[in-house]
Order: C-alpha cells, then structure tokens, then sequence
C-alpha cells in the first residue's frame, strides 16, 4: 500500500493517500501532483513507485510520496531547462523544476511543479492533466475573463519572446487555465521557427465564435490585425487590451472591498517590528480607489531599528497615496482613455520616498551593513478594474479564489535570485542555510539601487487577497491552510475577523519564532444589467485610441464559415454518410422498379 509522508519537519509520520490530516501531528498532507516532461513516464504502469517516491498517476502526472524530502537533481542542465530558471518571477504562470529521476541509460525524467493544483475534497486531481485547456473551458467563460486571458497571454508572449520558446504557444494543449489565471504546462525551444504575432492570431482564431457577445467584436478585430499584420508589437495589443478592460470591467461591472488586518509581536520577541494599515483590527467595508490601500511591513535592524523603519514606512506611503489620490482618485477619472503606466509610476514614487526616509535616518546615525534599519513591504491598491500590487522584501500577497492558491509575489531572498541566474532550483535551495537571505529591503540603500516590483491583476470573479509577513508564510503554512482558513470566506462560511484571528493563531502556534502580522482583502464582483455610461465596441475604442488599426473586415464570413466547419465537422460527415445511404437505398429500389422482370410482371398484372 502506498503511503505520503507528512510535510511537517518535526513529524516523520506516513499516512494513506486518502488521509487529509496527519495523524500524528494533525497538520494538513500536502499532495504534489507533479508534470512530467514529454510523457516520460508512458513506459511505467500506473499506480506504482518511480524512486521509490513518485506514484504514477498517468503518463504525464506523478505524485510525490516524499514531499517533506529535497529532490534530486543534475549537476548538468541542459539549455532547454534554462528558460524554466529565468522565468522564475513568472512561476504564476510557467512551472518551475521540481525535480529530475535518472534513468538506466544516464538520461532525466524531469518533473515541472505549478502553483496550487485543482483538487477535490479528497485530494484527488479534478482534471487529469492537472489543468482544463483554454479551449475547452473558453465558451463558458465570462467577457471579463475572456479579455483577462488575452491580457496575460499577450504579456507571457513579451517574456517569451526574450527566451525564444514561443512555440510554447503552438504546442497542442499546452495553453492551459486554472480559473482566471493562465498556465503553460511546459516549454518549448523555438529551434525550426520562429513564431510570429501573426500566429497568436491564428491560435486566437478558433475562440472568435464562442466569445462572449459583449466582446465578440473587439476579440474579431484583435485577430485579423494580428492576420494582417496590423498590430506587429505586443505594446500595441496590450494598449488596445487595457482600454477595453478598462471599459468592460468599469461599466458592466461593479466591485465591492472588504478590508481587516492584524499584527502580533509573536512568543519569542521582545518587541513587534511588524506594522500594518489599515491600524489592526480595524474593519473597513464596501471601499473604492484609495481606500482599499492595504500594507504590511516586516521590520528588521534590531534594538526597535525594525520597529521604526516598518512604522515610518506605512505612515510614508499612506500620507504619499493619499495626498496623489485624494483630490483626484485618478488622474484619468474623467477621460475615456485608460493609462495604467500613471499609477505605476505614483506607486514607485510613494515607494521611493519610504524608502529615502528611512535611508537618511541610517545615514544620519551613521549605520553601516546589517546593522541599518529596514522593512519589507507589500501593498495592494485597487483602481477601478484592477489592483495593484507593489513588494520589496519577503512578506507576501496570496491571491485566494474558489478554485486555488496563487503566490502573486517573488521573494527577494537569495534562493530566488540563484534561480533567475540559473545557478541552482528553487527546491535545491532549500537544502541552504542562507536561502532565506535578503537581498534588498526598504530603506537599506537609497531608492535609485531599489528595484521595487510593481504589477497589476484583474480579478474577475470573487476572491481574497491575503498579504502577510513571513511569520505566517514560513514553513508553507499559507499553503497548507489556505482551504479550512480562507476559501470559506467566499462562501460566507467565515468571516473576515474569523479568518483573520486563525491565521493569527496558525502562525503563533505552528511557527511563532517571529513577529506576525496578515491582510485580508475580500473582493466581491458583480455583473451589471445594463452598461452604465458606454458600450465596448471597436468604434468606442477607436475615440479614445487614435491609433487604432481598422482590420479588412471581409475576411471575418471566411473566418466564421471555417470556425462552422471546424466545430460541426464530424456532425456534417454522419449527416453525409445518412443522407449517401439514404439516396443509395431510394436508387436502388428505382432501379428495381424499372428491370425487365418488374416491367413484365407489371404488364401481365395488367393485362389479367
């Protein structure tokens, strides 16, 4: 019988694969489902051990039986490995190598890992192949989530593009979804040719018929610019995408914000170096724009140096944020033309300014190396359709829907950084005592040495967005408790204050060496009856893009015929065959009636 270890590191526990909880330790089995490269597993029959390790599922999916235990890995790898390591910061939507199986002739099985897997109650897989396809899950998708995914596509193809794996894209069923979010199962070098703009269009061409009618037309013309060659950049088809989320997601729309935070000093610390805002426990409810900002900041420098630069921090930003938004929640309120590149840059300058703070108080005191005060910081900022989010530091933001997990944040530790350079794997890592490491904080250099991360998301549909400093995330709590803790909120099993307080508790008891402190953001989404001031159309997009190409729209009745032909094609053949055997059978009882014997008969039935 098959048995899964407990992830827990103080527990050596194995448990059946139907178990939820630890017997021993009551901490939650965590299940990794794991992506086999190429299918290497065909050979292997299902349900067995591979290293004595890893179940077979089927030919592409193993499950680790061993995941509290490091991986083995190479000391070779191989160049089409190396674009997995570099897109590390988008492990949202590329797997990251987990692991590598040797096999008898000197060869690897690799094993890619993506984010929270799709799993039922019991823990089995809900789909397979880990993810549906985008295709398949297309015509049931809503408008906003349409555009969603167009959106991230596009900027997936930007990164792809600097690794050279666009035929990532071509691959067959390699373009997949996981609720809003888009995930490539795996990569694929583009060594015989090179992909175009022109093929995105091709790919796109097939979803043109089930799109959703509000956006039906804008998907149409997005294609045949990509066709014709009318849109050859992805800056232009990020613009034209933005502009019609824009007034997708502000007028058949409507959000609503739930904001509760909470911070403890942990068991073993003297003072709380943590720092949030809103002020703890302080319940904010249905709130637009400004808002919405929500911070946690994890302070380090020690002798109350971390207390100060995590407080001076948050009260740097929300007097920043404010003073930019209050009069005006957007510079673009009052015009029809969406300029995200605006927020950014108020975000990096309310940063930046954080930042400079607490820099010239160290340099006043003369601080040197470690013993300069700093603070991790993550934030999120909802802006109409979208939110924003800015990090330095190891606190994280979560993103929690009815279906997963997402880590929206890369740490800025050492193990991330020897994974971008290709040095090492994100699981290798963490065999190192150092991986943990800091690599930039707020206020440890002036903001021009400072690379803040800044990126935006579009919820469409309900979720919560957890933010939290690492006396929380340790250890992967977040990961094991995310569905009895969280999830429930959606459902309105639980509270915002009730969420809060057992996350508060999990971090205190399962890890509680360090300060704590967790955010909590409920956003709720609804469609509305009608448009609330204009109607998404290529015309509507036209008044405010000058720019925008206007496709050879001839082509669309050739295009529509062919999406007929494709979706109804085996329909068409059986009614074919049918109708062949129906004529077949009329012919040949016509021929029958006119032979010579019938003929004679018919003459002697007469005649008598």
């Amino acid at each position: 019988m098959v048995h899964i270890h407990c992830i827990n590191p103080q527990c050596n526990a194995t448990n059946s694969l139907g178990d939820g909880i630890c017997g021993e330790c009551n901490s939650p089995t965590v299940r990794r489902y794991l992506w086999v490269m190429g299918g290497e597993v065909q050979g292997f029959e299902g349900q067995t051990l591979i290293d004595d390790r890893f179940y077979v599922i089927n030919d592409h999916v193993v499950l680790d039986t061993k995941p509290q235990k490091v991986p083995s890995f190479p000391d070779h790898v191989p160049s089409s490995i190396v674009p997995y390591q570099r897109l590390f910061p988008q492990r949202l939507h590329v797997p990251q190598v987990y692991g590598a199986i040797a096999t008898a002739n000197s060869d690897y099985i690799w094993l890619l890992e993506h984010q929270t897997i799709p799993l039922d109650e019991s823990g089995e897989l809900n789909y397979p192949q880990i993810f549906p396809t985008l295709s398949s899950c297309w015509v049931e998708a809503s408008p906003l989530r349409q555009l969603n995914w167009l959106w991230q596509m596009v900027q997936l193809w930007y990164y792809f593009k600097k690794q050279k794996i666009l035929s990532s894209f071509l691959a067959k069923d390699n373009l997949r979804v996981d609720g809003g979010i888009v995930k490539i199962m795996e990569l694929t070098t583009d060594d015989h040719y090179k992909p175009t703009l022109q093929d995105l269009g091709n790919i796109l061409e097939p979803l043109m018929a089930d799109s959703a009618d509000i956006v039906q037309e804008i998907i149409t013309n997005i294609v045949l610019c990509l066709q014709q060659k009318l849109i050859t950049s992805t800056g232009e088809l990020i613009k034209i995408l933005d502009q019609a989320l824009f007034i997708l997601g502000e007028n058949y729309y409507q959000r609503k914000y739930h904001i509760l935070t909470n911070t403890d000093g942990g068991k073993k610390r003297g003072n709380n170096e943590d720092a949030c805002y809103p002020p703890a426990l302080e319940l904010k409810e249905n709130v637009t724009g400004i808002n919405t900002l929500t911070i946690v900041c994890d302070g380090l420098g020690g002798q109350k140096g971390g207390e100060i630069a995590s407080n001076l921090a948050i009260d740097t930003l929300g007097k920043e944020l404010n003073q930019i938004y209050q009069k005006q929640l957007k510079d673009t309120l009052y015009s029809q033309n969406w300029t995200p590149l605006i927020d950014k840059e108020k975000i990096l300058k309310a940063i930046s300014t954080a930042n400079d703070q607490i820099a010239e108080i160290n340099n006043e005191q003369g601080s040197k190396d470690r013993d300069r005060m700093g603070t991790t910081v993550v934030l999120t900022l909802a802006l109409d359709h979208e939110v924003y989010l800015g990090h330095v530091g190891d606190s994280r933001i979560y993103l929690v829907t009815s279906g997963g997990c997402h880590q929206l944040t890369v740490d800025d530790d050492l193990a991330s950084r020897e994974v971008r350079l290709g040095y090492s794997f994100y699981r290798e890592m963490t065999n190192n005592p150092q991986a943990g490491a800091l690599i930039q904080a707020l206020g440890t250099d002036y903001a021009k040495n400072i690379r803040p991360h800044i990126k935006r998301i579009i919820p469409d549909e309900d979720c919560i967005l957890l933010l939290c400093s690492d006396g929380l995330s340790d250890f992967e709590r977040v990961e094991q408790y995310w569905r009895r803790e969280i999830l429930p909120i959606l459902s309105g099993g639980l509270s915002l204050s009730e969420s809060v307080a057992r996350l508060m508790d999990i971090a205190l008891t399962k890890n509680g060496h360090d300060n704590v402190t967790v955010g909590l953001v409920y956003c709720q989404i609804g469609r509305v009856d009608a448009p609330k001031q204009r109607q998404l159309s290529w015309a509507s997009l036209g008044a405010v893009l000058p720019d925008l190409p206007q496709p050879d729209l001839s082509a669309v009745t050739v295009v529509r015929k062919n999406n007929f032909f494709e979706r109804y094609k085996f329909g068409i053949a059986i009614l074919l065959v049918m109708v062949g055997i129906v004529l077949g059978v009329v012919y040949h009882q016509w021929k029958s009636n006119e032979s010579p014997s019938n003929s004679s008969s018919r003459v002697w039935l007469y005649d008598g």
